[in-house]
């Protein structure tokens, strides 16, 4: 193993790709030395797609002779629930618990059921701007399962947004006044994440249209609410989905200011990287392991997160001060004893570590039948299914209506989007079994929205509903 080591391994783990690269670190340069871009085998396909990806991450690390101290991973976006959040910088003390407690408000799971990590971006005079990652415990703990086989711990999990960004920002992408509008196409999804100056305002990901590509992102970017004209924004493009059609198309778009592909100028490229652009967010994926990242987010279990710390060098240095210590205070014959003692404590550990392991194993089954006990609860409250309410929505709501925002908490629901007559969506949703006390959340606003077929009148509503539990 290498002492002095300054490579960091990021590992994406995409919905049918798998993305390994490798960074490194030399003269206060870092250096994309390779990656590899693999098509993997789909979820359903669970144990088949383990081994694959065990064979290709065994062979990546074996090419590059790299020890696994220092991997990065991220996981799907489409895993992964992502809020901005503005609370009172009276929080700062006590955060993560504040956190805790709003957790209900921001995620339709429950609090034991989740990770979560979040990042400051800005702290005003009153008030604190966050950005938060939820996740659930048994997709990211599948990750982890399959990093155990590979005898791997890595240092974090972020999601491609962060890695994408905080790359962005390590090349000092944007000046301090511009709007920059980062776009990974990776298909079957896009994600858009809006940096005004330094600072990161939002992030979308949806489904990518398999026409009329640029025109949807165009139209995203327009509909988020709270950016500027795409005539004043810079678009940089970049991910798997991204070729020369796709740039050329955007660039004869008169409505955009510029397109371009993110910048890497403070970072050297190897020659077996010919296009990084391809994989820009997974290339920030390890640079975490290198330097101190802008947004510093880590899904990993935080007591996993201690054991790195802890664990290693700080225990030698604990250890050997004891040692100097005892020969200069104690002489050769006291500290000759204490040796003896230490040995018989970690033997008295070997003994009973496997006593241990046997009761971690059982409070992990008892941990799998209290979650059984509560899922089988939530099926005798007879909820109904977010799959069917989503289906019935689909039913009922025109064609010609766009829904842009959905909030289900398993008594309301709330919609948010554009329709060519708001009023219209009432007595649909009041006919449905699903829905009562159908009503508008806020006043109906007209808006022109701009499409393929030239421009066209839209109506933007915000309506809730009580779900009726059927008997």
């Amino acid at each position: 193993m290498k002492i002095f080591d300054s490579s960091s391994i990021g590992i994406d783990f995409r919905q049918d790709h798998l993305i390994l690269t490798l960074l490194k670190r030399s003269f206060g340069r870092i250096k994309l030395v390779d990656y590899a871009i693999h098509p993997i085998l789909p979820e359903t396909q669970k144990e088949e797609r383990q081994a694959q990806v065990i064979s290709l991450v065994n062979s990546f690390f074996s090419k590059h002779q790299v020890n696994k101290e220092r991997v990065s991973i991220a996981i799907p976006r489409e895993k992964v629930i992502v809020r901005f959040m503005r609370l009172p910088v009276a929080a700062k003390e006590n955060l993560r618990k504040v956190l805790e407690y709003e957790m209900p408000k921001y995620v339709p799971f429950e609090k034991g059921e989740i990770y979560f990590d979040y990042c400051v971006l800005k702290e005003e005079k009153d008030w604190l701007h966050l950005f938060a990652v939820f996740a659930k415990k048994a997709e990211v703990d599948a990750y982890l399962s399959l990093l155990k086989k590979m005898g791997i711990q890595p240092i974090s999990i972020q999601i491609p947004s962060t890695a994408a960004v905080n790359l962005f920002l390590y090349n000092k992408g944007g000046g301090e006044s511009d709007t920059s509008v980062l776009i990974d196409v990776s298909e079957p999804f896009f994600e858009m994440n809006l940096v005004q100056g330094k600072d990161w305002k939002e992030s979308l990901h949806l489904p990518l249209p398999e026409e009329e590509k640029e025109a949807r992102m165009i139209s995203t970017f327009q509909r988020s609410g709270n950016n500027p004209p795409p005539a004043n924004s810079t678009f940089f493009v970049y991910g798997l989905g991204v070729d020369e059609t796709t740039l050329a198309n955007l660039k004869e778009t008169k409505q955009l200011k510029d397109v371009l592909l993110p910048p890497m100028n403070r970072m050297q490229v190897g020659e077996v990287a010919p296009k990084p652009y391809k994989i820009y967010s997974s290339v920030g994926i390890p640079l975490k392991g290198l330097v101190s990242p802008r947004v510093d987010l880590n899904l990993l279990p935080f007591e996993m997160r201690k054991k790195v710390r802890e664990i290693g060098k700080p225990v030698l240095i604990v250890l050997t001060s004891l040692a100097l210590l005892l020969t200069m205070t104690w002489g050769g014959g006291i500290f000759i004893r204490y040796t003896n003692e230490l040995n018989t404590v970690n033997a008295e550990i070997r003994k009973r570590r496997p006593e241990v392991e046997a009761l971690e194993k059982l409070q992990k089954q008892r941990d799998n039948c209290c979650k059984e006990m509560s899922e089988l609860d939530q099926i005798r409250s007879a909820e109904i299914s977010k799959v069917e309410v989503l289906q019935e929505l689909t039913k009922v709501i025109p064609d010609t209506t766009w829904i842009w925002n959905l909030k289900y908490n398993g008594k309301e629901i709330e919609l948010s989007g554009f329709a060519d007559s708001a009023s219209d969506l009432i007595p649909l949703l009041d006919k449905s079994p699903f829905f009562e006390k159908v009503e508008f959340m806020a006043p109906v606003t007209k808006e022109m929205q701009m499409r393929g077929d030239g421009n066209k009148e839209k109506e933007r509503f915000k309506i809730k509903a009580r779900i009726e539990r059927r008997k």
